[in-house]
C-alpha cells in the first residue's frame, strides 16, 4: 500500500494514518539530528531527546494503536463510532500532542 498519487482523503481512520505518519517524520528528522555525535554532545540530557523520544516511541505507538483500535473497532464490536466525534477527537489529541512535545525541542 502507498500514498503515492493517491487523492488523499480526511475522514477519521486516514487521519490517524497522516497523524502517525507525521509524528513519526518529526522523530525521525530528530533521530537525524541527534545521530551528529558533535550536536549529541550538546544536546544529551536536554529536553531535545524527551521530545524526541516521545515523538518516535511514545506518540507513534499511541498514534498505531488508535489507528487499529479505529480500524477494527466496528468489526468486533458491531457498532460504529461518531465521525465527528472520532475526528474531533483526533484534531484534539494531535494538537495538544504537538502544543506538549514540540517546544521541549527548542527548550
Amino acid at each position: 500500500m502507498s500514498l503515492y498519487g493517491v487523492i488523499m482523503k480526511f475522514d477519521p481512520l486516514w487521519s490517524w494514518v497522516y497523524g502517525f505518519i507525521f509524528m513519526f517524520t518529526i522523530g525521525g528528522l530528530t533521530g537525524l539530528v541527534l545521530s551528529n555525535a558533535s550536536l549529541d554532545i550538546n544536546l544529551h540530557d536536554t529536553y531535545y531527546v524527551v521530545g524526541h523520544f516521545h515523538y518516535v516511541l511514545s506518540m507513534g505507538a499511541v498514534f498505531g494503536i488508535f489507528t487499529g483500535f479505529f480500524l477494527y473497532y466496528s468489526n468486533f464490536v458491531s457498532l460504529y463510532l461518531s465521525k465527528i466525534l472520532v475526528q474531533s477527537f483526533f484534531l484534539t489529541f494531535f494538537i495538544g500532542v504537538n502544543f506538549t512535545f514540540m517546544p521541549k525541542h527548542f527548550a
